[in-house]
């Protein structure tokens, strides 16, 4: 005899239900581009003290609308260029300057100045490993890359 299943979601959760990914058109292969439209949410630290991660939500009119995703910088001399670009790209100005213990001007994140900007998400498709794990298996996704200036968006084609 068959046993049937009565899954724990509702009709209108099913109804919405889709992946947490964005859309790529049927057929993109790795090294492809999209560029939605989207908005930031308040940044917060990913690892304390080392690296920043900023919400993202799609907002175009689509099948990725209202998704939500993050893209992260590191904090230090190596990986600070990242979070001058979002600054740059989000807000049009660099980070202001405050002085630290040490006495030396640092780069100051002020989280609210960020919350509700519009912006250009730069997502690629790319292969890695599932989990991150270099023997796990091989899998093709779209990345968030970067934050670029709302907009007018690029083509693929106009960054080559």
């Amino acid at each position: 005899m068959t046993q049937e299943f009565i899954l724990p979601v509702t009709e209108e959760e099913y109804e919405s239900a889709g992946s947490k990914f964005v859309t790529f058109p049927p057929g993109s292969e790795v090294g492809a581009s999209l560029f939605l439209h989207a908005e930031l949410g308040m940044p917060d630290w990913d690892t304390p003290g080392k690296s920043l991660k900023f919400p993202v939500t799609i907002t175009e009119m689509g099948p990725d609308n209202g998704k939500e995703d993050k893209i992260s910088t590191g904090v230090d001399a190596k990986s600070i260029w990242k979070m001058k670009e979002i600054c740059q790209n989000v807000l049009g100005k660099d980070l202001e300057m405050e002085a630290g213990a040490d006495k030396k001007r640092h780069p100051k994140v002020t989280p609210t100045e960020y919350v509700g900007k519009p912006a250009v998400a730069h997502y690629q498709l790319i292969e890695g490993r599932k989990g991150g794990d270099p023997a796990g298996e091989k899998t093709v996704y779209p990345k968030l890359m970067a934050l670029l200036p709302a907009g007018a968006k690029p083509s693929a084609e106009s960054l080559m």
